[in-house]
């Protein structure tokens, strides 16, 4: 009874087999024909056509380069054409695909569609390519090609929206709130985040290629049209969310960046190396023992980068102290004494460094990332960009006066910084004369940002330090002296009350930014530049 079993089901399963492959094979396609289930949309088949024209075009191209040999001579083109059957029976010249009359709008809506599947099918292509090149691993491959299925599925009711489902694993991590807290070691908090970021900013880096390079081809393909340019400009728009964060990432940690793109680079140079010892064994100029001896010692390294790939290696206090501008240029014993009592800080976006009025506690040496200012009783009206950034000493001008702070510092990115209590401050500029004079110039980077932006706002800080440093000209006044305004030159009044020679308004406090009245600040050319107390 088993054997026969056994034969019965051998029979059967052979037969179903027999039948699917004799009868459904040979009938699918004249069945689906029959019932109209292969006819092409009109959209598709408008491509189709203009497709086949520049098919036509590439022929004559691919003609022109191969019909004339040097061994056997020419070849002409209507004899090659006559074995190229299909692309006969082309009759006038191309249509664009979009060209639709204005009676058949529904054409519209579905060129729409199709050029956005055919974007997509582009974007997932790319990510094909950069999984083969190395430039993500198989996780952030499976991530993106999910992320496009997922878009396809929806294209039909909506624009382009592939970088939906990529959102949740593209922020700083929810735990960088504890950076904040002075309880948590922050090393570990920061050593945590940049693995997150690493993976975000793998993420972010393909998206944007991926899509850069769908819509050059795109571009390529199609030419100028009306739907070309909308399905172009929504994957524009997708990519925004994706470079905020990468910019975020790049003025925050910018070391996560330089090791995302090292490994790429390394891995893509490896790669070249291979291909190239393997052609040099094709073409005949190595032996297989040698390519192979060769080959491995590439293929080792290769292994190496993927098992111990590069690690973001976050500084130590003592090299951050010598790499600020302030504190770089001071001397090593002065650098020395700040260095226990320093304190390595990272704030979230939107956290105030200072509030104006505020009683001055230190200041703040920004590393890394972007702070906003703001006043009520300074005016930002002539600051297109009221920040600063990498290399800025905030809040040093209120510490030197005892003064409270002058507008609010809110931090416009994630930022790393340093701060100095007030009175490590204080003790160091009654150290030395020439400290203290160093510290007022400081100082005056960030006033002169602040009073006159329209003037400096435009220069970087590393061309507003020297500038301070070299052509400006501390003076101490007395009472009943007179300030002589150059006509070229721009005054800071950093502490006491001045007021105008044979005026009878109110006195002008500190601080204030002074010039003569004959001068225009668009024409300054800041030869000479004095800060006055």
């Amino acid at each position: 009874a088993d054997g026969f079993r056994t034969i019965q089901f051998v029979f059967f399963t052979g037969g179903i087999v027999f039948l699917t492959l004799i009868v459904n094979g040979s009938t699918a396609q004249f069945f689906l024909h029959l019932l109209k289930m292969d006819k092409l949309s009109a959209a598709k088949i408008r491509v189709l056509n203009y497709t086949r024209y520049e098919m036509l075009n590439k022929a004559l191209e691919a003609f022109g380069d191969l019909g004339d040999d040097e061994e056997l001579g020419p070849a002409d083109w209507p004899t090659v054409k006559k074995y190229i059957t299909c692309l006969s029976n082309l009759d006038g010249g191309p249509e664009h695909p979009h060209n639709v009359p204005e009676n058949e709008d529904y054409l519209h809506n579905m060129n729409l569609r199709d050029m956005r599947v055919r974007l997509l099918n582009g974007v997932q292509a790319a990510y094909w390519g950069m999984l083969e090149e190395g430039r993500i691993n198989q996780g952030t491959a499976s991530l993106l090609m999910q992320s496009v299925d997922e878009a396809m599925d929806l294209i039909s009711d909506q624009p382009l929206c592939d970088w939906k489902d990529l959102k949740s694993y593209v922020h700083f991590p929810t735990y960088y709130r504890f950076l904040q807290f002075t309880h948590v070691p922050q090393r570990l908090v920061t050593y945590f985040t940049v693995q997150r970021l690493e993976s975000a900013c793998y993420i972010c880096a393909a998206f944007l290629r991926a899509h850069r390079i769908a819509r050059r081809q795109l571009h390529g393909f199609i030419g100028e049209s009306e739907v070309a340019s909308i399905v172009i400009g929504e994957s524009i728009a997708e990519g925004e969310e994706a470079r905020k964060f990468l910019e975020d990432v790049r003025v925050s940690f910018p070391q996560v960046l330089r090791v995302v793109k090292t490994k790429q680079v390394t891995y893509s140079v490896l790669k070249h190396l291979s291909e190239y010892v393997q052609n040099l064994q094709k073409v005949g100029l190595l032996e297989e023992k040698e390519m192979f001896h060769l080959d491995d010692a590439v293929q080792t390294d290769l292994k190496k980068l993927l098992r111990n790939p590069p690690l973001v290696k976050m500084p130590r206090i003592k090299d951050l102290l010598s790499t600020h501008p302030l504190l770089g240029a001071l001397p090593s014993t002065v650098r020395s004494s700040l260095e226990g009592s320093t304190k390595e800080v990272m704030k979230i976006r939107g956290v105030a460094l200072y509030k104006e009025g505020s009683k001055p506690n230190g200041i703040w040496l920004i590393l890394n990332g972007v702070v906003k200012w703001a006043s009520e009783h300074l005016s930002s009206h002539h600051s297109l960009h009221p920040t600063f950034s990498h290399g800025s000493t905030l809040g040093l001008y209120e510490v030197l006066m005892g003064k409270p702070y002058i507008c609010d510092m809110i931090t416009e990115s994630v930022v790393h910084c340093l701060f100095i209590e007030s009175e490590k401050i204080l003790t160091l500029q009654k150290s030395d004369p020439a400290v203290e004079n160093f510290l007022w110039q400081e100082s005056a980077i960030v006033v002169a940002k602040l009073l006159l932006p329209q003037v400096f706002e435009k220069m970087a800080m590393q061309e507003l330090r020297a500038l301070v440093a070299e052509r400006s000209i501390m003076n101490i006044y007395l009472r009943g002296e007179v300030i002589d305004l150059r006509q070229n030159s721009i005054c800071f009044l950093l502490e006491g009350f001045i007021k105008t020679q044979g005026s009878h308004l109110d006195l002008i406090a500190s601080p204030a930014a002074l010039f003569s009245p004959q001068a225009e600040l668009s024409s300054l050319d800041l030869r000479s530049s004095g800060s006055g107390s």
